[in-house]
């Protein structure tokens, strides 16, 4: 009997798991507040492709990959959105953002995910999360993990088609 509850268990995380709750044929549109408040909506920015990394201060593979992201949006010429989400952790504060953002000059938007909206909107499990959308805003690739320069240029290309 032990082992049917083991595989029933196992059966419902593995459908739980991949199910994405992201219609890749949708236009994503959200808005959300960066750290001072300040609206923001993607609607403004449909025709461009846009990159958005979801991450928090505390998480080591976060804070390992925004100096490629800041290096690649000093080169980017304005031609991708990129836009960070941090996360809404329970061991970081604002003020722990506002510091990582400012450690790695970071100049894209980043949106304060206060309540997680846009985290759970994305279904965004593991942290970082990096979304690489086209022009219409529909989700072309969705990458969990750290994000190396190679892949990122990679993905990049796909969006930019």
């Amino acid at each position: 009997m032990q082992i049917f509850k083991i595989v029933g268990l196992l059966s419902l995380l593995l459908i739980v798991s991949c199910n994405q709750n992201i219609d890749s044929n949708e236009n994503n549109i959200f808005s959300g507040n960066n750290l001072n408040g300040q609206n923001f909506k993607s609607d403004k920015f449909l025709g461009m492709p846009m990159i958005i990394n979801f991450w928090y201060p505390s998480c080591p593979p976060c804070a390992k990959e925004i100096p490629t992201l800041v290096e690649f949006d000093k080169k980017n010429d304005q031609n991708i959105v990129i836009l960070g989400v941090i996360h809404n952790s329970f061991v970081d504060s604002k003020q722990d953002s506002q510091k990582m953002i400012t450690k790695f000059q970071v100049e894209y938007i980043n949106l304060y995910d206060k309540d997680n909206l846009l985290t759970e909107k994305f279904n965004v499990l593991g942290f970082p999360t990096t979304l690489f959308l086209d022009k219409n805003h529909r989700i072309v690739t969705k990458w969990t993990g750290f994000l190396d320069e190679t892949t990122l240029l990679k993905e990049v290309a796909k969006i930019k088609e």
